[in-house]
C-alpha cells in the first residue's frame, strides 16, 4: 500500500511537471527562436550537471544522520524526489525524500532533519551567492548597499551547528513533530555548503549563456547573482510549485541594470524550461538507477536507525 502511494504521488508530481511545460510552451518557443542551439545545449548541460552537484550536497548531510547508501543510491532517491517541488508547497521534496531515505533503514525523524539541513544549506548558500554576485557586479554598489554584506553574513551564521539545531527543531514543532531531531557536526555541513555553493556557480554559468545572446555584455557575476536571488524569491513564495512566476518576476527586478524586462523575461522562460528538463532528466536517470538494481533498494544494516543520543557519523 505505501509502495502504492509513494508511485501516486510521483505519477501526480510527473503530470505537474509535464503541464509546467505545455502551459508555458509558446512563450518558451518564442524566447528559444533568440538564441543559438549551442547556448540551449550548454546550458541545459550545466543544469543537469547541477542537479547532480545538488544531490552531492544532500548526501553530505544525509551521511551524517546514518544514511550509507552509495552515490549511485543517493542519486537515485534525490533524483526522484526532485520532482515532488512541482507539487504547490515547498516541503514535498523533503518529505519524498525522508519517505525514500526509509529505504536504506534511516528513520523518518532522521531522514526529515537531513532533509531540512539540506534544504536551509541550499537557501542559505542561494542568498550568500545572490547577494555578493549582484553586490560586485555593480561598480561602486559597495558603498552604498554595504549593509547586504551583513545579510549574507547573517545568512551564513544559519549554518554554524547551534543555531541550526534551533532552525531544525523550529521546523519540527511547525511541523508537529515531537522527535528530537539528529545533530549534524561542522564538517558535514561545510562539505554541504561546499557542494551548494558549487551548484550555484554551475547554474550562474547556465544562465550566463542564455543571457550573453539575449542581453550582450552581461558578465558572468551578474548572472550567477541574478539567478541565485531569483531562485531564493521562488523558493520562499511556496504557494507557488515549483516557484512559478515569483522567479521570474525576481529575475526581471534582478537584471534591470544589464537586460530590458523582456530580455530578462525570455532567460526566466528558457531557464525555467532547461531547469524542467534537467528534472525529467534527472527523473529518468533516478528510475534507471533503480531498475539496474534487482530486487529494488534493500536497507543496510549498517544504517539502522541509531540511538538519538549517540553520535552521527561526519561525513
Amino acid at each position: 500500500m505505501k509502495r502504492a502511494l509513494r508511485w501516486g504521488f510521483l505519477a501526480v508530481a510527473v503530470g505537474l511537471l509535464g503541464w509546467a511545460v505545455a502551459s508555458s510552451w509558446d512563450e518558451v518557443s518564442a524566447a528559444l527562436r533568440d538564441l543559438t542551439w549551442g547556448a540551449i545545449a550548454g546550458s541545459l548541460l550545466a543544469c543537469v550537471v547541477a542537479l547532480g552537484v545538488n544531490a552531492l550536497s544532500w548526501r553530505a548531510v544525509m551521511r551524517a544522520i546514518g544514511l550509507t547508501a552509495t552515490v549511485p543510491e543517493a542519486l537515485r532517491v534525490f533524483l526522484l524526489s526532485q520532482v515532488g517541488k512541482y507539487v504547490p508547497g515547498s516541503v514535498w521534496p523533503v518529505l519524498a525524500q525522508a519517505e525514500f531515505a526509509r529505504d536504506h533503514g534511516v528513520s523518518r525523524p532522521r531522514a526529515m532533519t537531513g532533509s531540512i539541513v539540506a534544504m536551509v544549506v541550499g537557501v542559505v548558500t542561494a542568498g550568500v551567492v545572490g547577494s555578493l554576485g549582484l553586490l560586485l557586479s555593480v561598480p561602486g554598489a559597495l558603498a552604498t548597499y554595504w549593509w547586504v554584506l551583513v545579510v549574507a553574513a547573517a545568512l551564513a551564521a544559519l549554518l554554524v551547528p547551534p543555531v541550526l539545531a534551533r532552525v531544525v527543531a523550529l521546523a519540527f514543532r511547525v511541523t508537529r513533530r515531537t522527535e528530537e531531531p539528529a545533530r549534524i557536526g561542522g564538517r558535514a555541513l561545510l562539505a554541504s555548503a561546499a557542494w551548494s555553493t558549487l551548484m550555484w556557480l554551475i547554474l550562474g554559468v547556465h544562465a550566463w549563456l542564455l543571457l550573453r545572446e539575449l542581453a550582450p555584455g552581461a558578465d558572468l557575476l551578474v548572472a550567477t547573482g541574478a539567478f541565485a536571488f531569483a531562485w531564493l524569491v521562488g523558493f520562499l513564495v511556496v504557494i507557488a510549485p515549483a516557484g512559478v512566476g515569483a522567479r521570474e518576476a525576481a529575475l526581471v527586478l534582478a537584471l534591470g541594470p544589464v537586460a530590458t524586462p523582456a530580455q530578462a523575461l525570455s532567460l526566466a522562460l528558457v531557464s525555467r524550461f532547461l531547469m524542467t528538463a534537467a528534472d525529467a532528466i534527472g527523473l529518468g536517470a533516478g528510475i534507471l538507477i533503480g531498475a539496474r538494481r534487482p530486487g529494488g533498494a534493500r536497507p543496510d544494516p549498517a544504517a539502522a536507525p541509531r540511538d538519538p543520543g549517540a553520535a552521527p557519523p561526519q561525513g
